[in-house]
């Protein structure tokens, strides 16, 4: 999720269990934790594929962040007598601010290595859109009346309801979501590859993805939509890979559960995360591999991965897209 939210949950987590014993310095702590484990942005891991794939890695591991968080409360403990008088409180605030980054990092469609050192792939529950107001804006208004207000007891009731309302909007996202699903497997019964993501800003309209080898199809649809979905086909490019493989191929394949598309740019291999973005724009894609001819055949060899320029975001292109699923 974007940095505000971040900062809003980690700080309305640690008010609601330590603004008692704490007071507003909670807000602070809370807030501080909630962003740390994305500084892992700074970070270079060597190139491209590599820090597009190792961000949300270790930085957002339950191990890790538990461990650090074990590290933290004796720092804390060692100096603020206020920890050592509520230490229990203290270790709940740091560990939970901490942790909550990642899980709801995880709702979303990137992908989080909650349990790094472990290979298995990036966690992705794919039901919140990165930045959703009707999230975000109930911490960030407890957040502030707390941090503001002469009338601390009622701001901490308000701060508890707008964590159990934040909590119930996930719920229903991965309601909405099973929902979704149910409709295209109903049409669709046979899909091999399905993924399922809300569309910016919202959990009513979505977008469907159905993989299948050498085509894609694309479609929208919204909560309880009883008509059918109007799906697009795309290649999927996997034939211009030529049996070409590599680790940077390997790495991206892991992260992205296999949903890329692949295109030859002049004399270029092009390899798209089709997860992110819909028909039309997609933020990530990169140059993986170089063309060189042999024997009148295209072969690839491997090159160091560049990250290509982000497509201008067209709003006018998603407002069509919700304009036809209203009309589905």
């Amino acid at each position: 999720m974007d940095s505000v939210t971040q900062i809003a949950l980690g700080a309305s987590v640690a008010a609601a269990i330590g603004y008692k014993p704490f007071g507003k310095k909670a807000l602070i702590a809370g807030a501080l934790l909630g962003t740390l484990p994305d500084m892992d942005v700074v970070i270079n891991y060597g190139d491209d594929i590599a820090n597009y794939t190792s961000h949300r890695g270790f930085s957002h591991s339950l191990f890790v962040l538990s461990a650090l968080a074990g590290i933290l409360f004796l720092l804390a403990r060692q100096y603020w007598q206020s920890v050592r008088a509520h230490p229990v409180a203290g270790f709940m605030l740091i560990w939970l601010a901490l942790i909550t980054h990642p899980l709801l990092d995880s709702f979303t469609t990137y992908g989080t290595q909650i349990w790094w050192p472990m290979t298995t792939p990036p966690v992705s529950w794919s039901s919140v859109f990165i930045i959703d107001p009707l999230y975000t804006l109930p911490l960030l208004i407890a957040g502030l009346g707390l941090a503001i207000s002469k009338h601390p007891t009622r701001w901490q009731k308000i701060n508890t309801w707008a964590l159990a309302l934040s909590c119930g909007y996930l719920g229903a996202s991965q309601f909405a979501k099973w929902q979704v699903q149910q409709q295209v497997y109903e049409q669709r019964p046979n899909a091999h590859t399905l993924f399922v993501a809300p569309t910016p800003f919202n959990i009513l309209a979505w977008r469907v993805l159905s993989y299948e080898g050498e085509q894609y199809s694309e479609g929208f649809t919204y909560v309880f939509n009883r008509q059918p979905i109007q799906w697009q086909h795309y290649s999927t490019g996997r034939d211009q890979l030529a049996n070409f493989t590599s680790p940077h191929l390997s790495r991206l394949e892991w992260f992205s559960g296999g949903l890329l598309q692949f295109n030859q740019v002049d004399d270029q291999l092009h390899a798209t995360d089709l997860r992110l973005g819909m028909g039309g724009y997609y933020p990530f894609s990169f140059a993986i591999a170089q063309a060189s001819s042999v024997q009148a055949t295209t072969a690839w060899q491997t090159m160091v991965p560049i990250q290509l320029p982000q497509p201008k975001a067209d709003f006018s292109q998603l407002m069509e897209r919700y304009r036809n699923i209203a009309h589905n």
